[in-house]
């Protein structure tokens, strides 16, 4: 996907016209649900629905974007002073976690694209200080403003909100030096629409079976092994800070092995320490790439996930013989 989005307009007044027309389209298409959206937010957080915050455009030129307010203001303003918003931070309104999960927070900014702030696709918008700060940590780092931020991109598509700012960088950079694929941007835009509807619909299903006593063996294709001994182990449950296996001696040093539905391993090495309960790990990524790993590929913590392999309990042991020489 990254390989073919590019960011370089060569032709500036047809590709202004043509994101005016996207998100016009768009914002017609779905007021319905922005109202609805405002609706259910003005009856549960009161009339301060909407965000309005400075963020840097093309050329560094400042502007205030729009969003859908999914966080407590003052607690907000304490936690992101220098830093964006940690996955544990906790601060969101009643509706803002689940907003801020599925995106929809983001629509008002089809407003900003019609104004000629941002286009449907960009590198995400950042604030200011956060601008500051990267630009003296990460070499290149302002290339991305020789472009129009945007609503959808690959870093917003693949990245989690807490994902490393220094790959981040490295994708924009690569997709700031290609011209511009309207094709690629509007597939991503509807692959991006259909994930959004296909979580909203998974969301749906999991608070049904809150009222159903049924049972399952299936399980992700995620395993943890000791880097020592390379004893694979099926992973049963798996959080930011935390995992869950059965009947294994604790290693200090593991990776985590999530084999796709491709058959394709992703790996991600962790440092584990003993929680206090038997068979449950507190664990760190080793570095930002294994953070990235977990968060995408084991986590799904995306708007496109990638497809993980299933695997029934059952088939462990034959499992684990072939895992052992990851």
């Amino acid at each position: 996907m990254s390989s073919v989005i590019g960011f370089r307009d060569t032709w500036p007044f047809g590709y202004r016209l043509y994101n005016v027309a996207v998100a016009t389209l768009l914002l017609v298409t779905l007021s319905p649900t922005i109202l609805l959206l405002a609706f259910l937010l003005l009856i549960t957080q009161g009339p301060n629905i909407l965000y309005f915050g400075p963020r840097m455009g093309k050329n560094q030129r400042p502007f205030q974007i729009i969003k859908f307010r999914t966080l407590c203001p003052k607690r907000a303003r304490a936690i992101t002073a220098d830093r964006t918003l940690p996955a544990d931070a906790n601060i969101e309104t009643r509706l803002g976690k689940i907003l801020r999960e599925v995106r929809l927070d983001e629509l008002p900014q089809l407003v900003n694209i019609i104004r000629g702030d941002m286009n449907i696709c960009g590198p995400r918008p950042v604030r200011p200080e956060i601008a500051a700060i990267e630009s003296r940590r990460i070499k290149g780092y302002e290339k991305r403003f020789d472009v129009r931020p945007g609503l959808i991109g690959p870093t917003q598509a693949c990245f989690g909100h807490g994902a490393s700012k220094r790959i981040r960088a490295r994708m924009n950079n690569l997709a700031v030096n290609r011209p511009v694929n309207i094709a690629a941007e509007l597939s991503l835009l509807v692959r991006i629409g259909s994930s959004i509807l296909h979580r909203i619909g998974k969301k749906s299903v999991k608070f049904a079976k809150r009222f159903s006593t049924g049972k399952t063996s299936a399980f992700k294709d995620i395993y943890l092994s000791d880097i020592v001994q390379n004893k694979p182990s099926l992973v049963h449950r798996i959080d930011m800070s935390s995992l869950s296996v059965r009947g294994v001696d604790l290693p200090s040093d593991g990776h985590l092995a999530i084999r796709l539905h491709s058959g394709a391993l992703r790996r991600a090495r962790v440092k584990l320490t003993q929680s206090g309960a038997p068979g449950i790990f507190n664990y760190k990524p080793v570095n930002e790439v294994d953070a990235f790993v977990i968060e995408r590929y084991a986590l799904g913590r995306v708007i496109i996930p990638p497809r993980v392999a299933w695997s029934i309990e059952s088939r462990q042991p034959e499992l684990a013989g072939q895992e052992a020489g990851i």
